[in-house]
């Protein structure tokens, strides 16, 4: 269960890296939206992955983030832009679009942060010592 949890959030958080992309590209492509404040949404979206980490992992919440997060940024802009130019150009190769790198590095600067500080706030306390029994 758990492979599945982990590979299921480094899915949406390769797909919520690359609808970020949408958010910020310039409006004269098809399906953009040039926010400025595309941020905004990367930070959520990386909190709300920070969250399930920290429910779902509580003994090792950053070493599951730090796979996570890192799979996941090279599936959504290392994988998904060559994908992304063979699909429309027909040819092998990556996107020569600055404005890709600029969104992306805003987009993990907003998203990095927020996703550790649900870390912290949202990881469940553990007990170090058990709790005797009643007797």
């Amino acid at each position: 269960m758990r492979r599945l949890r982990y590979s299921a959030l480094i899915l949406a958080l390769a797909v919520a890296v690359h609808i970020d992309w949408h958010l910020a590209r310039p409006a004269h492509h098809r399906l953009s939206g040039n926010w400025p404040h595309h941020w905004l949404f990367a930070a959520a979206a990386f909190a709300l992955v920070g969250w399930l980490i920290a429910r779902w992992w509580p003994e090792r919440p950053t070493r599951a983030a730090a796979g996570i997060v890192g799979l996941a940024l090279v599936l959504a802009q290392g994988v998904e832009p060559v994908v992304e130019v063979a699909m429309y150009q027909h040819q092998l190769g990556y996107p020569t679009d600055p404005g890709r790198w600029t969104a992306f590095a805003l987009c993990v600067a907003a998203g990095i942060p927020a996703l550790l500080v649900t870390l912290i706030l949202c990881r469940p306390r553990l007990r170090r010592y058990p709790v005797a029994p009643a007797a």
